[in-house]
């Protein structure tokens, strides 16, 4: 009876750690690292897929419906490309990443998070969200971010209705569909998309939402919105970015003080109705589980030999 207890608990355990959240959890997140061939690319050109010879060689995918945590792409010591994505105040989505690059070779990640939100004020009330991209440290090429030693950031925040989901659940399917969608792409209310090349050293870049259409972020009693967070960090043979110390959101910088008040107190994430957010173990996590189921099962056929044994 004692080992049936076990294995059913085995059991709900897997099955915990290895599920899909359900659709309806609209809180989440889509990464994709990548690495780009510059090897048939001249010193004097550019190299940002635009060429023919500069394709992607190498990627990885991360997050998913409910799902946060890293993705990283290592490729050789100080070749990498990486992003963590977790919630920050107000369960808005934070990112950090960083990417560096030697040889021929260009790397980048683009992460983006996402949290809805339901409006629950007695009266129409105003929305909007700004984003602060704090970069950390870069190198620089005065000739282009696309140029060797050179970086480039690219910078989003988005306000979207949450029916965009529908059918979505895998990092894959979330990236290729929705990465920095922009206002023209169905159910965008507002968006805001800034990008350039890192001047090296540290920065801040900010940026704050405009409504797609007039009056698509004035909401309704029990209207539910999807607050989007974007950013991508590519680095050039040589380059390398460091925006470690995050990508946060807060309410947009162009509301009143009033608005601010309002937004605070009516506005309820889906982590605080019960959606789940949680990080997918780094590699060496889940070896460490996978270690241990392996030494649960030795045990219970440990127990099972000695019962029979004792029959």
């Amino acid at each position: 009876m004692k080992l049936e207890r076990f294995a059913v608990s085995a059991f709900a355990l897997g099955a915990a750690l290895f599920s899909t959240n359900a659709f309806a959890q609209t809180v989440g997140s889509a990464s994709m690292a990548s690495l780009r061939s510059c090897a048939t690319t001249a010193t004097t050109d550019p190299c940002d897929g635009e060429a023919p010879g500069q394709e992607i060689i190498s990627r990885t995918y991360g997050g998913g419906i409910g799902l946060g945590g890293l993705n990283r792409l290592d490729v050789a010591p100080g070749i990498f490309a990486w992003s963590d994505v977790s919630l920050g105040a107000l369960d808005m989505p934070v990112i950090r990443a960083a990417t560096q690059s030697f040889g021929n070779v260009r790397m980048n990640i683009n992460a983006f998070g996402f949290q809805s939100y339901i409006y629950t004020g007695p009266t129409g009330g105003r929305f909007s969200a700004t984003g602060d991209l704090h970069i950390v440290n870069s190198s620089n090429n005065p000739a282009g971010g696309g140029m060797p030693n050179g970086a480039v950031y690219s910078q989003y925040v988005g306000v979207w209705d949450p029916s965009i989901l529908t059918g979505l659940t895998t990092a894959e399917q979330l990236f290729t569909r929705l990465f920095t969608a922009p206002c023209s792409t169905a159910g965008v209310l507002g968006q805001s998309f800034v990008f350039g090349d890192l001047p090296g050293g540290e920065t801040t870049i900010t940026t704050t939402t405009t409504e797609c259409s007039a009056g698509s972020l004035n909401l309704t009693t029990g209207q539910e919105i999807l607050l989007v967070s974007g950013l991508q960090l590519p680095s050039n043979r040589g380059g390398y970015v460091d925006a470690s110390s995050t990508y946060t959101l807060r309410l947009g910088q162009d509301l009143s003080a009033g608005e601010i008040a309002n937004l605070q107190a009516n506005l309820a994430s889906a982590t605080d109705r019960g959606a789940s957010f949680g990080a997918v173990p780094e590699p060496a996590t889940w070896l460490s589980m996978i270690l241990g189921f392996g030494l649960v099962g030795s045990a219970l056929r440990r127990r099972a030999v000695k019962a029979a044994h004792a029959l």
